[in-house]
């Protein structure tokens, strides 16, 4: 069974900062599925995450009506989940000046996977460590939660906008939302919580005191837009809530999982 993909209108975050979304599963149930991508535009273009790859021509139709592929300088990839990879050959092969910047792990694991990219066009970029990408500093910070050991978050210090891989999580009600104010409060928060377990199920064994340090060195830095390829852009007072609500993981059990029963339930619904 397909599951529908479509775009959404290109939303700007910042000055020079937009994010490319999607929705998936639209239709299919109460809830539907976000997929973001970021272009960092500036004097040196950043595309952030490449999107996935059942969408190519779109994705690479709308990323590069904001920015002419030889001006892109930059890649930066958070981490090699396929639905942040999905377009990485094609956009590198589209952008001749741009540098991958990436971590090592993840060269290996997609090396792993038949992708293979030149050296010289690689910049290894590891948590805590910054690049300047023409007018403006870029750090590497791992999201408070995160399902892949390559991930590293970005964060603009010009706009403080933070891309948060996969960080930040929660499932659109059924369509399309542009902004937190249009949640029904507890739906936001169940559904927040929800996800930021299931991308994260170490949370259950962490020890409470270290973990909202890491949470709280990122909170310190004051973003003002939080964002990650799975959510809505986050500002203002909805992310210091969606920060309290982090802070939590370590008090809660690992969310239910899905299970056999719930397939048969499924698939009962479809053949009816």
């Amino acid at each position: 069974m397909d599951v529908p993909i479509r775009f959404l209108p290109t939303q700007t975050l910042a000055p020079e900062t937009f994010l490319v979304r999607q929705i998936a599963g639209e239709g299919m149930g109460p809830e539907a599925l976000a997929l973001n991508t970021l272009v960092i535009r500036g004097a040196e273009p950043v595309i952030v995450d490449t999107g996935v790859g059942l969408t190519a021509p779109e994705w690479l139709d709308r990323t590069f009506e904001l920015v002419e592929p030889e001006a892109v300088r930059w890649v930066y990839l958070s981490h090699d989940d396929t639905d942040h990879t999905g377009n990485l050959l094609s956009v590198l092969e589209r952008c001749p000046q741009a540098k991958l910047v990436i971590d090592w792990f993840a060269v290996e694991r997609l090396g792993g996977e038949g992708m293979e990219f030149p050296l010289d066009r690689l910049v290894i970029l590891n948590p805590g460590e910054s690049f300047c990408a023409g007018d403006r500093k870029l750090t590497a910070i791992i999201p408070p939660v995160f399902d892949s050991p390559t991930t590293r978050g970005l964060f603009d210090h010009t706009t403080g906008v933070y891309w948060a891989a996969d960080a930040f999580a929660v499932m659109l009600p059924g369509g399309p939302v542009d902004s937190a104010d249009e949640y029904d409060s507890a739906q936001f928060d169940t559904s927040f919580v929800d996800l930021q377990r299931l991308i994260s199920p170490w949370h259950q064994w962490l020890d409470g005191d270290k973990y909202r340090a890491h949470v709280g060195a990122l909170r310190a830095m004051e973003p003002a837009t939080a964002v990650g390829c799975h959510g809505i852009a986050l500002s203002g007072a909805h992310l210091d809530h969606a920060f309290d609500l982090i802070e939590t993981l370590p008090d809660l059990p690992a969310v239910p999982r899905v299970g056999q029963s719930d397939l048969d339930t499924m698939l009962a619904a479809i053949a009816a």
